[in-house]
């Protein structure tokens, strides 16, 4: 992945485990999951800004029953209907196994239908236990069989919408916003009423940088499931980019009144409330989110940049190096390192955090800038402390 292209996932928020967040992303403290770049926490230009990251929930369990318009159910439909349902129900469980059995049961009484086979993609891509997140598996060669197999079952039903957004879904996990986009908004032109739909299109617009219309989409995905906390946090996301604080505080909060222990929320809220200058606020959540995913480097260099705004240097360092050992790429971890070493007067330290953060991404300006400011403080305290 190219390295402007990396950054702007970074700062997005948007895991991308291609290149390290979340996102997926993506990822880092400071480091903003793939568009214009979140609200700084602080005015130094020498330290990352937070992260918010946006990720691609679950979809809806499509409706069963034909459209009343529609004739009676045949004895197979029935068969297939019947399966689907008791499909569902294992899904929602979380045994794989027995919704796979149910669905090929569906495919076996009406094999004409797309129902199964769409249901059928949706545990596989379970089964692989991937983090349904922006890039979070690019040239996933599973992933680019199961969207083969979705576009063969569109040729010949060019109109459902539960395959077109499985589609953008698995288009999202591979990190192709464009294609995502294409499919994403035709699931939306036929069931405008899925809120699932809408929020795949508004990540899709979100990864490619047209955070206005991520915005809309967002809006309406959380406008018509308003106790989905995952419509929440990728609305919280937007509204953090909009430079919208004190909405995305707010989208947030209440994202954790419907899912307390969700990590990500926590994350996120942490990073809007220090890209309000809210350190105190904002490392509570934060220290919740690393304890429920302890190998989130993003939550860790965020924890740390709030330790350091705090003036807890030497917790802010332990929680960089932290950050660093779970994602030696991340370049916020670096940066922010870097500051907080600056900061105990460790110079030597610092720079050499800095220059492997520049090495990293040679096009980031953001070490630059701290080296700049790291020269300027050698040279009013010429003798580091040891």
């Amino acid at each position: 992945m190219a390295p402007e292209r990396e950054r702007r996932l970074e700062r997005l928020g948007l895991r991308c485990r291609s290149v390290s967040v979340c996102a997926s992303l993506l990822v880092a403290c400071a480091s903003g999951p793939a568009a214009p770049s979140v609200p700084a926490a602080a005015p130094e230009a020498r330290t990352a800004a937070p992260s918010a990251e946006a990720e691609i929930a679950p979809p809806p369990t499509p409706s069963l029953l034909p459209p009343s318009a529609e004739p009676a159910p045949t004895d197979d439909e029935r068969r297939e209907l019947d399966a689907l349902q008791l499909g569902d129900a294992a899904f929602d469980a979380g045994d794989l196994a027995l919704a796979r059995q149910h669905y090929e049961s569906a495919q076996t009484a009406a094999p004409d239908s797309p129902r199964a086979p769409v249901r059928l993609v949706r545990v596989r891509c379970a089964e692989l236990g991937l983090a349904m997140s922006y890039a979070e598996a690019p040239h996933h060669p599973e992933l680019e069989r199961l969207v083969s197999a979705l576009d063969a079952l569109l040729a010949e039903h060019p109109e459902d919408a539960p395959a077109l957004l499985e589609r953008g879904r698995l288009l999202l996990v591979l990190g192709d916003a464009e294609r995502a986009q294409e499919s994403s908004r035709r699931a939306v032109a036929l069931d405008a009423k899925n809120p699932e739909a809408h929020s795949a299109l508004g990540v899709a617009y979100l990864a490619s940088g047209d955070v206005p219309r991520a915005l809309e989409e967002l809006e309406s995905a959380a406008r018509l499931a308003p106790d989905q906390p995952e419509r929440l946090t990728n609305l919280g996301t937007v509204y953090m980019l909009r430079g919208r604080l004190t909405e995305a505080i707010a989208t947030y909060e209440r994202a954790l009144t419907l899912a307390p222990d969700d990590a990500r929320t926590h994350g996120d809220l942490g990073a809007a409330h220090l890209a309000n200058n809210r350190p105190d606020r904002a490392l509570p959540h934060l220290l919740r989110a690393t304890q429920l995913a302890p190998d989130r480097a993003t939550f860790l260099t965020n924890l740390g940049y709030a330790y350091q705004k705090q003036g807890l240097l030497d917790k802010a360092v332990e929680s960089q190096r932290r950050a660093i050992a779970v994602d030696p790429k991340l370049g916020s971890a670096w940066i922010n390192l870097g500051n907080a070493l600056a900061e105990l007067g460790q110079y030597a330290a610092a720079r050499e955090a800095l220059l492997r953060a520049e090495s990293l991404d040679t096009t980031d300006p953001r070490p630059k800038a701290s080296l700049r400011d790291l020269a300027e403080l050698e040279k009013r305290q010429p003798t580091p402390r040891r």
